[in-house]
């Protein structure tokens, strides 16, 4: 009994100080961001905020300086928009999957998953070219097509297998009953994948919104740059002579997806782990 006790204490020891070595950063981050420059530049570094400033916050906020606007907006269409395309193509495509046999079903399992493998730089230049001929470099349009290409096979995958779980029954008694294969992926297999393409739409939303490298090569103006490209100039040219305000800004653009995971987690981590059990 001692032993089961001392067991438990250590494991929990262990899971604060594997929590407190995550989030630290983001701490000195949070606190950095409300500090004087005098302050964050302090011999003795501190986590305590002795004059509280909210001049980072205005400088980040602020035309003239940081001017977060209109890059944080196209992260935001650009993340919507690459989850409304990832949720309706990978359900319609996981119900394909998991209700109809065909001839070569294991070899599309097989590269949906293999896909995973070629992302990066790994096809940087061959995105490149193939969005020079379609004309839409510098759009939120090519942006939007690659992060699909990332979250939608995955996301075919794990829903696959979680229809795969519902029995086929359901779909049976509702065609003698007369209901298309459309009111069927509506009104019965829809409500109960709800938890799981939240699961898929938040996976989605952190790809989108925390991208930098493709930003970087396929986006230059600020009419499709993303907010991880406008942290990187800001850096680039201001973090010498404004460092509180360049944290202001990584907390800012933090800040949404650390939200949106807080509240949905729970789904998420169900989503994951049960969508992937069967495929």
């Amino acid at each position: 009994m001692r032993g089961t006790v001392h067991i438990k204490i250590i494991s929990y020891i262990l899971l604060l100080l594997i929590v407190a070595f995550t989030l630290f950063p983001f701490l000195w981050l949070l606190v950095s961001a409300f500090k004087p420059r005098e302050e964050i530049f302090a011999r003795i570094p501190s986590l305590i905020i002795k004059a509280p400033t909210l001049n980072n916050m205005r400088w980040a906020l602020g035309r003239s300086n940081g001017d977060l606007i209109p890059f944080f907006w196209n992260s935001i269409v650009i993340t919507l928009i690459t989850i409304v395309v990832t949720i309706l193509l990978s359900y319609f495509a996981a119900y394909a999957l998991a209700r109809y046999k065909f001839t070569g079903m294991v070899a599309v399992f097989g590269l949906l998953v293999f896909s995973q493998m070629f992302q990066g730089p790994s096809i940087m230049v061959a995105w490149y070219k193939m969005a020079q001929f379609m004309r839409i470099v510098n759009t939120k349009t090519v942006l939007v097509l690659i992060y699909c290409t990332g979250t939608i096979p995955i996301s075919t995958v794990l829903l696959s297998g979680f229809i795969q779980s519902i029995p086929k029954e359901l779909d049976e008694a509702a065609m003698i009953d007369g209901a298309s294969r459309v009111q069927i992926l509506g009104r019965i297999i829809l409500p109960l994948l709800t938890p799981f393409l939240v699961s898929v739409s938040i996976y989605a939303a952190i790809i989108a919104w925390n991208d930098y490298q493709y930003a970087l090569i396929l986006t230059s103006s600020q009419k499709a740059s993303t907010v991880q490209i406008a942290l990187a100039n800001l850096m680039e040219s201001m973090g010498s002579q404004n460092w509180g305000g360049i944290m202001a800004t990584a907390l800012i653009i933090t800040l949404p997806v650390v939200v949106f995971f807080a509240f949905i987690q729970k789904n998420l981590i169900t989503g994951l782990t049960q969508g992937a059990v069967k495929g």
